[in-house]
């Protein structure tokens, strides 16, 4: 299919639309899977980070392992912190953390962005809760769950299940190349994806 058809077409027929990327499941490394992850969590007392550079799935596996939480009965109180969001809304805090219970599981993506006394705050108040999940750049906010790591190959991996429609795409796309050039980064790599099949680039 040349760029010109591909960019009459409307955004959700891009391969790389986001509603399908985010549809992709979270891939675990060789010797992981669900079942281990959630008995590692346990393990901590269900208090954990989720650690690793932008773009490396942190927030994929979050909600996905949420999902998985919530059948198991646990209610889930969820907040997203952006770049330089130093402290947490008062109208967040104040649905984070009113009459916590062993039930509930909070969230937090992006807690790397809080400063030391709104975390400190934050982890004091949450120790009603039956358990505290954090996504981080960077280790040492709480004990580590998993370090989330991306390849090559699992970029190659994603692009042909999203792909899968147009096989004979995928040769002339260098991934590995690709990879490269975003440093790991598999969501830039997946936006440039997008930005080709739109014609844009």
């Amino acid at each position: 299919m040349s760029r010109e058809e591909r960019r009459g077409r409307p955004a959700r027929c891009n391969p790389f639309a986001a509603g399908r990327v985010e549809a992709l499941t979270y891939r675990f490394l060789e010797g992981l899977d669900w079942e281990r992850l959630l008995e590692r969590l346990a393990v901590l007392d269900q208090r954990a980070a989720l650690v690793g550079p932008e773009g490396h799935g942190k927030t994929t596996l979050l909600e996905q392992l949420g999902v998985r939480l919530e059948e198991r009965g646990l209610a889930l109180r969820q907040a997203t912190l952006r770049r330089r969001q130093r402290r947490l809304p008062r109208e967040d805090r104040a649905r984070l953390l009113r009459d916590l219970g062993p039930k509930d599981l909070l969230l937090i993506d992006g807690a790397q962005e809080l400063g030391g006394w709104p975390w400190w705050r934050l982890r004091r108040r949450s120790c009603a809760a039956g358990g505290l999940l954090v996504t981080s750049h960077r280790e040492g906010l709480l004990p580590t769950l998993l370090r989330c790591e991306t390849s090559p190959e699992l970029l190659e991996e994603l692009v042909r299940e999203l792909l899968a429609e147009e096989p004979e795409s995928l040769d002339a796309l260098d991934l590995p190349a690709l990879y490269h050039r975003h440093g790991g980064n598999v969501r830039e790599a997946l936006w440039e994806l997008y930005d080709r099949w739109a014609g844009r680039v």
